[in-house]
Parts: C-alpha cells; sequence; structure tokens
C-alpha cells in the first residue's frame, strides 16, 4: 500500500486490520461466521485473481466458527463489549499500546538483511 492509500485508509480500518492479524484461526472462522459478508466474492482485477484464488479456501474453511460475544477477552485486559464502550480515544490509545507490545514480541525474530539478499527457502517453522 502506497502513502497516499494508507493515509486515506481511516484509522479505525487499520486497527481492526491490525486486530484481524492477530487472530489465531479459530477466531478469524468465528469473525467469517459473524460477518458472512466478509466471504462474499467481489470483483477482483485480473492481476488479483491468483491472489484471492490463493486465500478464497482459507476463507471458506473459517466458516461456520462461532462469532465473538461481547464476553470475550480482548486486548488489555478488557472484554469486546468492555472496549467497545469505552471512548474512541480511548480505543486508539489501547490499539496504539498493543501494537508497540506485538512489535516487542516480534523483535527477537528480525534479522538484518543485505540489500541484495534473496528470499530463504521456507520451513515453515519461526527461528528466534
Amino acid at each position: 500500500m502506497s502513502m497516499s492509500q494508507t493515509a486515506s485508509v481511516p484509522n479505525r480500518v487499520r486497527q481492526v486490520a491490525r486486530l484481524i492479524r492477530s487472530m489465531s484461526d479459530q477466531e478469524r472462522r468465528w469473525l467469517i461466521q459473524a460477518l458472512p459478508e466478509l466471504r462474499q466474492a467481489q470483483a477482483a482485477p485480473a492481476a488479483q485473481a491468483d491472489l484471492m484464488a490463493h486465500f478464497q479456501p482459507r476463507l471458506d474453511a473459517l466458516a461456520g466458527a462461532r462469532p465473538m460475544l461481547d464476553t470475550d477477552p480482548f486486548i488489555a485486559g478488557l472484554s469486546v463489549g468492555e472496549f467497545f464502550a469505552l471512548p474512541e480515544a480511548e480505543q486508539a490509545r489501547l490499539w496504539g499500546q498493543a501494537h508497540i507490545e506485538a512489535e516487542r514480541e516480534i523483535k527477537p525474530f528480525e534479522r538484518p538483511v543485505r540489500p541484495n539478499a534473496l528470499p530463504a527457502r521456507s520451513t515453515g517453522r519461526l527461528r528466534p
């Protein structure tokens, strides 16, 4: 996403995207069950057809999961209902804090890379 595209995406959407990336497979299945419209195919440009083909089976596999409840744990020790009952400014602060904490957890996996380095073959495992 280019800088201009990122700037036009509302903060709330970016926050939800970060949350979804942090969800387990089970939580994503629940999300798809709660929002079946996410499964509906949208007209995709030809350049995105391969990407859609890659992710569609994963989205289909998420179908049938239970939706999140207001009492489910969310972030910052709050339940879903408690978090969304907060004022937007407090939600934004907690999102930012959760994002910083997630980045700290990822740091041990980062490695310096030469500018001309080629990608290594994936073993499917993360190494600290």
